[in-house]
C-alpha cells in the first residue's frame, strides 16, 4: 500500500467496474492529480473545500483513493440519517455550488483546460461514494462513471470503509495472577520434510504466534510443502497445540515427446549422414542452394531481402572519427563501448564494500515509492550528484561520501565514472538539508552539483489505406511530407532513437526495422509496452514504413529505428533513466534522438510570463549544466537531438531539457486552423526552435493497431523525421545548419511558437547544397561598465566581476542587485564555431562608484589535445579601456586579471560622466535622490532574503 504524507486511505476499487473520463492528452482525470492538486485545485478552491477530491492512487486495474487524516471516523453519506444527514448533505450542496462557480469563473478567464478537469472530476456524484467526517465531504470516486452492465454487489465493487474506533473497555483493578505454566506449541514436520529451526515454542495462553516464530521447512525429494493444516500465523494460544506440516506429492518427471519439427530433423540429417546416393545428391542440392543465395545478396536482390534488420548494429562508418576521439569511448563493455551496450561493467573490487556490483545500472524503484508532487514531482528518498572534476573519478567521491556518512540509511545505489553521476539512496526527511549541505562538505577537492531525481512523463494529450482519409493524415499534408517524399524516403544507413516509455516492437509498421533494442532498467533488449502505449505512437509517426496496404506511414519510413525504453515496469520514467537511454543511443550510432518525454509543470500557467522567466534564469541551473554537457557529446558525434516542448502552456525552458540551444525544441499547430496557430496545450516562447501538426495525429499503437493522440510528443517525432530525411542527403549536416534550414523554410505560426517545418522545402535546400547561416549572434551589451572575454576553443572558461558592494557576477549568479549582468556563451555553435564569449556589463548610468575586480576561472576541460587556451579580456570602464591576454590551463587557481576604480570613491554616486546623473531640474535631482534611497532598501532586502535562503 502507498503512503501519502497527510492522508488515509478511504477506498479502493477495481476500474473494470467503471468507466474512467477521458481528460486532455488521452488520460483520465486521476492520472493527472498530482499535478493538478498544486496547479488548479490549491490555487483556486478555498481551503475548505480543496480536500473534497480523493487523492487517486492506480496500480494496474486496482485504484485506491485516499483523504485528509480523520479525527471522526468516515461514514458514507448513503449511509447517514436524521441530523447527520441532513446536515452532511447541506456541506455537500456547498461543496458543489462553490465548484461550480470556481469553473465558471476559470472558463471566464480563458483557462479552460483547468475548467474542464474540475467539470469532470465532479461530473457524477454518487452518494454511496461520499465520504462524511470532520464536517467535511469527501467524494471517494472520482472522475469516472460506474458502468451500466454492472451487477455485481456495491460492497465487491467498492470496498475498504474505514472501521469505526472501538470503544475502550473499562479495565478493572490490577489482581495478582496465580503463577501458571505455560503452554507447548508444537511443529510436526511429517514424513515429507525436515524442521529448519525450533519445532516447539512455549507461550502462555492469549500469546500470539508470530511469522518469525513458525519454523521454516525443507521438503524432501519429491515432496513439495504446500502448508501447515492449521493457519500458525497470529495464532492465539489457549493450550497445548499442534501444527502438522502438509505436502503435495510430486511426480517423476517424464520425458515430453519430441515435437514434429524435431523428428524431421533427425530423419533430415539422418539423412545426409547416412549412406548411398541420396546423399551426395542433397548435398549437391544444399551446396546450389547456397551459392543462388550468395548471388543474389552480391546483386543486392531485393527480393530476397525482408529488410528486416533485427538487432544488428547502428553504428557505421561515419561515427568512426568520434569513435577515435571522444575520450569517454570505452571497452569493457556498457552503454559507452559501441557495438558492446549489454555487457554491465562489474565494480572494481576494491570499491564492492560501497558501490553496486556494477556500473551503470539502474537501480529499480522500490514498489510503492513516496513521491513529492510539485513542478516536477519528484522521488523523494534519492538524489544525484554530478561532478565536475574531470581528472577525479567518481568511485573515490562514493569512498570519501561513504567515509561521511557511514549509516546504512545512506547508501550509493548508481554511479557513473564517465558522465561522473551518482545518485544516492538517503531518509526521505534529509532530502532539502542534504540537497544543500553536500557541495559545501566536499569541496573544495570536488565541485559538486547536487539535483532531484525528477519523473518524467510522455508530454502527449492522448500505399497506405488511411493516408486517403484526410481526417488522419491532414499532418503529412500540412508539412508537405507527400512533395518531400519525392526526394527520398530516408536511407537505411540513418538510424533515428526513440527514447521513450516502452514499445510494441510486433508492429508490422515498425518490426523489419528494428536495430539495436535496450532497456535501461533491465540493461538488456527486452523491450514491451506500456499501458498507455505512447512509444509506439511516437514511432510510427517517425518510422513507419510506406506501401505496405496497412495504416499510415512515418515521416521516413526507409531509415533504421533504434527503440530506447525508460520508463520501468510501472511505467515511472526519472532523470537518470531518460539521460541512459540518450547516452545510449549516442554510444551506439544514432544519428538522430527523440525524447518526447519532461518534467511536468502543470500550474504554472497561472503565473505570469515575468515569473516564467525567472524560473528559466535562476533555476535547474544543475540540470542545464547537465544537459548542456549532452549537448556538447552529441555535436561531437554529429547527433541531433529532438526534444518536445511540452504539454503545460507555459514558457519552454522552464523544463532544463530545452535549454541547450542545440537540442530542437518542438511546439505544436493546431489542426483546424488554417493560420496555424499554437495548439491550446503547447508551451511556447523563444526556446521553442519550431512548430508541427500536434493535434489528431494517427499512428501506431499495439501489436497491429493505430490511434489518434495530441501532443507535442505527436509533433516531435515528426521534426525527427525530418532531420532523418535531411541527413539521408547529406550524412555530414550539422545541428546548426539544420536548424538554420528549418527556420528559414518554415512558414510563420500564431501564439509565439516557431515557425512550421515545411518538408519539401527544407530538403530542396539541402540537396541544393546551399549554405544557410541563421541570424548572427547578438551584439555584446556595454555600459558604465563592461568586461568582454574571447577565447579560441571549447574548454570552459568563467568570467567574473567582482562590484564595489561584495557582489560578484558569474555563471551561478547572472545578475546582481547593483544592475550587474552576465552574458554567456554568446558565441558558441556546437560544432562549427569554436569562438565562445562571456560578456559582464553595467548599462548606463548604473554602475555605481568603487573598486572592481575581474577573475579568471578555468571550469572545465573538453579538448583533450588543447592543454593551454590563450584569452584575450577588454575592460572598459568610464573613459577608459584596457585590454589584457594570457594562457590558462587546467589545474591553475583562480587568475586575477585586474581591478579598476570607477569615479570618485568620496562621492557613492554613479560616474560623474553619465549624463543621467547630472541633472540640472532640481525636481529631477530630488526623484533621483529619492530613487536612490528605495534601491539601497531594496538592495538590502534582497541582501537578507539571499541571507534566509542559504540558511534553509
Amino acid at each position: 500500500m502507498a503512503k501519502i504524507i497527510g492522508k488515509e486511505q478511504l477506498c479502493s476499487t477495481d476500474l473494470k467496474y467503471f468507466k474512467a473520463l477521458q481528460g486532455i492528452e488521452g488520460r483520465t482525470l486521476f492520472d493527472r492529480y498530482q499535478s493538478a492538486e498544486t496547479g488548479i485545485i490549491n490555487k483556486n478552491i478555498d481551503p475548505k473545500y480543496q480536500d473534497f477530491l480523493s487523492y487517486p492512487v492506480q496500480e494496474d486495474q486496482i485504484i485506491d483513493f485516499y483523504g485528509k487524516i480523520w479525527k471522526e471516523t468516515p461514514r458514507l453519506l448513503s449511509a447517514l440519517q436524521g441530523e447527520d444527514l441532513a446536515k452532511y448533505t447541506e456541506i455537500k450542496s456547498e461543496t458543489l455550488a462553490h465548484y461550480n462557480h470556481k469553473i465558471d469563473s476559470l472558463r471566464s478567464s480563458g483557462k479552460n483546460t483547468d475548467a474542464d478537469f474540475l467539470e469532470g472530476a465532479i461530473k457524477y456524484v454518487d452518494d454511496r461514494f461520499v465520504y462524511c467526517y470532520d464536517d467535511k465531504v469527501v467524494l471517494g470516486v472520482w472522475g469516472m462513471q460506474l458502468r451500466e452492465n454492472v451487477r455485481a454487489d456495491i460492497s465487491v465493487i467498492y470496498f475498504f470503509i474505514p472501521e469505526p474506533p472501538v470503544p475502550p473497555i473499562p479495565t478493572p483493578p490490577p489482581i495478582d495472577p496465580e503463577p501458571v505454566n505455560p503452554f507447548t506449541v508444537r511443529f510436526n514436520a511429517g514424513e515429507g520434510g525436515n524442521i529448519i529451526g525450533n519445532s516447539d515454542l512455549a507461550k502462555y495462553s492469549g500469546e500470539i504466534i508470530t511469522e518469525s516464530e513458525v519454523p521454516k521447512i525443507e521438503a524432501k525429494e519429491s515432496y513439495e510443502f504446500i502448508g501447515w493444516d492449521r493457519t500458525p500465523n497470529d495464532y492465539s494460544v489457549s493450550d497445548h497445540t499442534e501444527f502438522t506440516a502438509q505436502y503435495r506429492e510430486i511426480p517423476p518427471v517424464v520425458p515430453p515427446k519430441l515435437p514434429w519439427y524435431k523428428r524431421f530433423w533427425i530423419w533430415l540429417t539422418g539423412l545426409f549422414a547416412g549412406k548411398g546416393w541420396l546423399k551426395w545428391l542433397l548435398r549437391l542440392l544444399l551446396f546450389l542452394l547456397l551459392l543462388l543465395l550468395l548471388l543474389c545478396l552480391l546483386r543486392d536482390c531485393h527480393g530476397c531481402s525482408n529488410n528486416d534488420l533485427g538487432s544488428g548494429a547502428a553504428l557505421d562508418s561515419g561515427d568512426s572519427t568520434w569513435r577515435q576521439e571522444d575520450p569517454r569511448v570505452g571497452d569493457g563493455g556498457g552503454i559507452y563501448e559501441p557495438g558492446n551496450p549489454y555487457t554491465p561493467v562489474p565494480t572494481p573490487p576494491d570499491y564492492e564494500d560501497v558501490l553496486p556490483p556494477q556500473e551503470g545500472v539502474l537501480p529499480p524503484i522500490e514498489d510503492n515509492p513516496e513521491i513529492i508532487p510539485g513542478n516536477p514531482s519528484i522521488i523523494a528518498n534519492r538524489l544525484n550528484i554530478l561532478m565536475e572534476n574531470e581528472d577525479k573519478s567518481i568511485l573515490d567521491l562514493a569512498k570519501a561520501f561513504k567515509e561521511k556518512y557511514p549509516d546504512e540509511k545512506y547508501k550509493v545505489v548508481y554511479y557513473d565514472n564517465v558522465v561522473k553521476r551518482m545518485q544516492i539512496e538517503i531518509p526521505k526527511e534529509e532530502r532539502e538539508r542534504l540537497k544543500q549541505v553536500i557541495p559545501g562538505q566536499f569541496a573544495p577537492e570536488y565541485e559538486l552539483f547536487v539535483f532531484d531525481e525528477a519523473l518524467f512523463e510522455g508530454a502527449y494529450i492522448p500505399n497506405d489505406p488511411d493516408f486517403s482519409d484526410s481526417n488522419k493524415s491532414w499532418y503529412l499534408k500540412a508539412i508537405n511530407a507527400p512533395q518531400a517524399w519525392d526526394m527520398t524516403r530516408g536511407s537505411e544507413k540513418v538510424t533515428v532513437a526513440i527514447v521513450d516509455n516502452g514499445f510494441s516492437l510486433k508492429h508490422p509498421e515498425l518490426n523489419s526495422k528494428v536495430v539495436q533494442p535496450y532497456n535501461v532498467w533491465k540493461h538488456s533488449k527486452e523491450i514491451f509496452p506500456q499501458k498507455i502505449d505512447h512509444g509506439t505512437h511516437v514511432a510510427g509517426t517517425a518510422l513507419a514504413i510506406a506501401d505496405n496496404g496497412k495504416g499510415i506511414c512515418g515521416i521516413a519510413p526507409n531509415c533504421k529505428f533504434m527503440p530506447i525504453q525508460v520508463a520501468d515496469g510501472r511505467g515511472m520514467m526519472t532523470t537518470t533513466s531518460v539521460l541512459d537511454g540518450i547516452l545510449y543511443a549516442l554510444y551506439q550510432g544514432a544519428d538522430v534522438i527523440n525524447v518526447s518525454l519532461g518534467s511536468q509543470f502543470t500550474g504554472l500557467s497561472q503565473f505570469p510570463e515575468s515569473a516564467q522567466k525567472d524560473l528559466i534564469q535562476n533555476h535547474f541551473k544543475e540540470e542545464e549544466r547537465l544537459w548542456r554537457e549532452i549537448m556538447r557529446i552529441a555535436a561531437n558525434h554529429n547527433t541531433t537531438i529532438v526534444v518536445a516542448a511540452g504539454n503545460d502552456n507555459v514558457l519552454a525552458g522552464i523544463d532544463a531539457l530545452q535549454r541547450p540551444e542545440l537540442f530542437i525544441t518542438v511546439s505544436a499547430v493546431d489542426k483546424n486552423n488554417r493560420q496555424f496557430g499554437k495548439a491550446k496545450f503547447s508551451n511556447y516562447g523563444q526556446f521553442s526552435t519550431i512548430s508541427a501538426p500536434g493535434v489528431g495525429i494517427y499512428s501506431t499503437v499495439g501489436s497491429n493497431d493505430y490511434q489518434t493522440m495530441d501532443g507535442t510528443s505527436m509533433a516531435a517525432p515528426m521534426v525527427a523525421g525530418a532531420v532523418a530525411l535531411m541527413k539521408s542527403i547529406n550524412p555530414t549536416i550539422t545541428t546548426k545548419q539544420i536548424i538554420c534550414i528549418l527556420r528559414s523554410t518554415g512558414i510563420e505560426t500564431q501564439g509565439s511558437i516557431g515557425k512550421l517545418m515545411q518538408l519539401n522545402k527544407a530538403l530542396e535546400k539541402v540537396k541544393s547544397g546551399e549554405v544557410v547561416d541563421c541570424a548572427p549572434a547578438p551584439s555584446p551589451s556595454t555600459g558604465d561598465v563592461q568586461v568582454l572575454l574571447s577565447w579560441n576553443n571549447y574548454n570552459d572558461l568563467d568570467l567574473h566581476c567582482t562590484d564595489p558592494q561584495g557582489e560578484t557576477v558569474w555563471f551561478k549568479n547572472k545578475r546582481v542587485t547593483s544592475g550587474g549582468q552576465l552574458e554567456i556563451d554568446m558565441n558558441v555553435e556546437y560544432p562549427d564555431s569554436k569562438k565562445p564569449i562571456e560578456n559582464i556589463y553595467w548599462s548606463n548610468g548604473g554602475a555605481p562608484n568603487g573598486t572592481y575586480n575581474v577573475d579568471l576561472v578555468y571550469f572545465k576541460k573538453h579538448e583533450p589535445s588543447i592543454n593551454e587556451t590563450p584569452y584575450t579580456i577588454k575592460v572598459k570602464y568610464g573613459n577608459k579601456s584596457n585590454e589584457y591576454k594570457g594562457i590558462i590551463k587546467e589545474g591553475d587557481n583562480p587568475l586575477r586579471i585586474c581591478s579598476f576604480t570607477l569615479g570618485d570613491l568620496s562621492n557613492p554616486q554613479p560616474p560623474p560622466d553619465s549624463s543621467a546623473n547630472n541633472p540640472n531640474n532640481p525636481s529631477e535631482r530630488r526623484l533621483l535622490q529619492e530613487r536612490e534611497r528605495v534601491q539601497k532598501e531594496l538592495d538590502s532586502i534582497d541582501r537578507k532574503l539571499r541571507s534566509i535562503r542559504n540558511r534553509r
